[in-house]
């Protein structure tokens, strides 16, 4: 009930705010329902003019001095602008229309990236970022499409069924009924077929997202696939759930195409009573139906046709699209970083400390940290040691507030963890670690945030510097491409680069994950002389296997049974 809720706000916010756009479009739809309406009608009319026959019964065409012209010469040019009117007016609203779902899938995705960027890293851990790609695609096409066709449409189609149901009826009111009862029966009937679709749209989208997620993960990983020769497997894994998808799919069709069947043939069915009822009146009332409203009301039931096939279609429409909002909102209520004020501190001369602080991840209960009680004091160069999995990366994503504590508190300066925001504390911490890697077009954009000239000139002037040491086949310039998140790159470039994007940001923390990693020899004699200079005026923690030769280290921790010790 709530996402429910949710859907109807963000369509309320979105119509309030294009009010103008919205009301235009509503009523040129109106305008061009009219003369799609006068048009059968004006069709019947040449039939009086042809075959000079007149009808008592459409009264209607005296008020419409343009069509009841006794000049057949004046009749034919009203005629052909009402056709051209309609075409006008059909461009204009379908224009409309579509331009209203643009705008709306433009907001909601604009939104959705948005609070993607902040959800929290726990949620992408556990659930993977594959997930949710189909949401770019196939749901906010859902959701354009119950925008366009299943509101904005139907609205309008609604419409002009009530005008031709009013009409059919003032030139006879049981075909007007025999119609009317027809289109109830119809919308009844698909109304059960509907929810048997729905139940089978709802697994068939968790299918495809589930089968893009697989595809995604193996194109990721296809390097172990190639090394290990895993093609064979992961073939019969994917043409598994292929199947699964597909057969979901030939259920989806078989209920969808009878709804697109049904269809015609209550509309072809509507003609086949009126042709009785004609019929009818003729040999049980002796009465003769006259034969230009006769052919209006054929006109008139054919016109059905088209905009019946769109409205009683519309509810698959709103399926799929209630679908893709529950799962986009969905979305939306997952848990985000930032919610907390972000006041603009300095950290440059406070201590951060973890009092307490115990940590497991969401998908395990074992303890990473029990009660840990460690202080990094401002200045100078800190060293945390362990080997692999003891927590040295954990202890780096809880400083950067990547992850909280489960319980216990972390310090910085006075304030604790919980009364900062992730924004707050990351204006003050940068990080050079594997974790977190670059990404952009060019050099510049994956070491640089800003375009101006003097950022220009100071990022030319660092690289150079750290790269003096370097081949001149393996020196980057500023323009040069990365590649898809630095995979063209040597794995000494990316480190590189790594130090290039923390010194340009000028931030007083830095943590750095195996501070000499794929450096030559000459380069980490250049980078340990640059980290012995910066911990004069910087905070710099580096997190090794063993403490790192060179380094003018102050502190050195160690970790010992789920805890880091001073040593």
């Amino acid at each position: 009930m709530e996402r429910l809720k949710g859907k109807w706000l963000l369509l309320f916010k979105f119509i309030k705010g294009n009010r103008a756009l919205v009301t235009v479009t509503l009523i040129s739809g109106l305008v061009y329902n009219i003369f799609t309406l006068l048009i059968p009608i004006g069709i019947g009319r040449f039939y009086e003019f042809n075959f000079d026959i007149t009808s008592q019964r459409l009264k209607l065409l005296e008020s419409l001095s343009f069509l009841n012209s006794g000049s057949f010469t004046i009749f034919l040019l009203f005629f052909i602008l009402v056709v051209i009117l309609r075409f006008i007016f059909e461009y204009i609203n379908r224009y409309l229309i579509s331009i209203i779902g643009e705008s709306f899938a433009k907001n909601l995705r604009e939104q959705l990236f948005e609070h993607q960027l902040q959800i929290s890293t726990s949620i992408y851990d556990q659930k993977g970022i594959g997930k949710y790609l189909l949401r770019y695609s196939g749901d906010l096409k859902s959701i354009q499409d119950y925008i366009t066709k299943g509101l904005f449409k139907y609205t309008q189609d609604l419409i002009l069924i009530l005008f031709l149901l009013a009409t059919i009826s003032f030139i006879d009111i049981h075909v007007g009924a025999i119609s009317t009862v027809l289109i109830l029966l119809a919308n009844i009937l698909l109304g059960f077929i509907n929810k048997a679709l729905y139940t089978i749209s709802v697994s068939r989208r968790n299918q495809r997202s589930g089968l893009l997620t697989f595809v995604n993960t193996r194109l990721r990983a296809m390097a172990s696939i190639k090394a290990f020769n895993k093609y064979y497997i992961e073939q019969k894994r994917y043409a598994k759930r292929s199947e699964r998808l597909y057969q979901t799919g030939k259920k989806y069709q078989a209920v969808a195409n009878l709804i697109f069947s049904v269809i015609p043939a209550f509309t072809y069915l509507m003609i086949a009573l009126l042709m009785w009822y004609v019929y009818h009146v003729k040999t049980t009332m002796g009465d003769t139906f006259n034969q230009t409203s006769f052919l209006i009301l054929i006109l008139l039931v054919i016109s059905f046709l088209p905009i019946l096939r769109r409205t009683l279609r519309v509810s698959i429409v709103w399926k799929l699209g209630s679908i893709s909002f529950e799962k986009l909102l969905n979305i939306f209520s997952f848990e985000a970083e930032n919610t907390l004020p972000s006041p603009k501190i300095d950290l440059a001369d406070k201590a951060i400390s973890f009092n307490d602080v115990s940590f497991n991840y969401p998908s395990s209960n074992n303890l990473v940290f029990d009660k840990l009680n460690i202080s990094f004091s401002p200045g100078g160069i800190t060293a945390v040691i362990g080997g692999a999995g003891t927590g040295k990366t954990t202890l780096l994503n809880l400083i950067l507030k990547v992850y909280q504590p489960v319980s216990g508190e972390i310090h910085y300066g006075t304030h604790r963890h919980n009364e900062l925001s992730e924004k707050t504390i990351r204006r003050n911490i940068v990080v050079i670690s594997d974790d977190f890697p670059l990404y952009g077009k060019s050099v510049y954009e994956a070491i640089v945030y800003s375009r101006k000239e003097k950022m220009v000139k100071r990022a030319t002037k660092l690289l150079n510097e750290l790269q003096q040491f370097e081949d001149a086949k393996n020196k980057l310039q500023l323009q040069d491409s990365i590649g898809d998140l630095g995979k063209s790159l040597t794995s000494g470039q990316k480190r590189i680069l790594m130090y290039a994007r923390a010194l340009l940001s000028n931030k007083p923390w830095l943590l750095i994950d195996e501070p000499l990693k794929g450096l030559k020899q000459e380069t980490s004699s250049l980078i340990r002389d640059k980290l012995n200079l910066l911990s004069t005026n910087k905070s710099i923690i580096v997190f090794d296997s063993e403490v790192p030769g060179g380094l003018l280290v102050g502190q050195v921790y160690s970790q010992k049974d789920n805890t880091f010790t001073k040593k």
